[in-house]
């Protein structure tokens, strides 16, 4: 009965250890860095390369740079070349207050700046410039495979402030995109 007891008390002690280990874990990826696909989905549709980086087991950055076009079908001829490209780049500053061995749960805050232009037949349509500004405080995890931790995927939900503001000769004009938005992306760590 003795060796059952001991036998038993052996195993939780070592099993309470393990699981001690698994809280405190160090995420793979820390300070490596990645390449990969940042994707907008739910709110405004946009997608990019991107780039992160772990400092700390807690605390990381991203930068990601993004470029959509617009194509504009119309029976207007002198419209056939017609299209808006949208050339954006933006930072994130990431902080993780939960880290398992293949997983971080974080929150964050995004900003970024970019740049609207519109084409007709290879010449600007609008007079002015077009720019995209927009600051987004979002939550987010990264999960990794044990069998391929060098793979990180996430997921992000925020509120998007953004203001698209066209200065020209005549007017300047301001326009409010504040939302919702989700975004999916994958990094590989090098």
């Amino acid at each position: 009965m003795k060796k059952i007891l001991s036998a038993v008390l052996l195993a939780l002690l070592c099993g309470s250890g393990n699981a001690f280990a698994m809280n405190n874990a160090e995420a793979p990826n820390v300070q490596k860095l990645s390449l990969g696909y940042e994707g907008i989905l739910a709110g405004n549709v946009l997608q990019g390369v991107s780039s992160r980086y772990w400092f700390t087991n807690n605390v990381g950055g991203e930068l990601n740079g993004y470029f959509g076009r617009l194509g504009l079908n119309t029976s207007d001829p002198s419209l056939d070349d017609a299209h808006a490209s949208l050339l954006m780049g933006s930072a994130k500053l990431l902080y993780a207050p939960v880290v398992k061995a293949h997983s971080r749960f974080y929150v964050g805050i995004e900003g970024g700046i970019g740049n609207v232009g519109i084409e007709n037949n290879d010449e600007d349509v609008l007079s002015g410039n077009v720019n995209v500004y927009t600051v987004s405080p979002l939550i987010g995890s990264e999960f990794y495979f044990a069998e391929i931790p060098e793979l990180g995927l996430n997921w992000e939900v925020g509120y998007r402030f953004q203001t698209v503001k066209w200065d020209n000769d005549s007017d300047d004009v301001d326009l409010k995109l504040d939302g919702t938005f989700v975004t999916l992306g994958a990094h590989y760590y090098f």
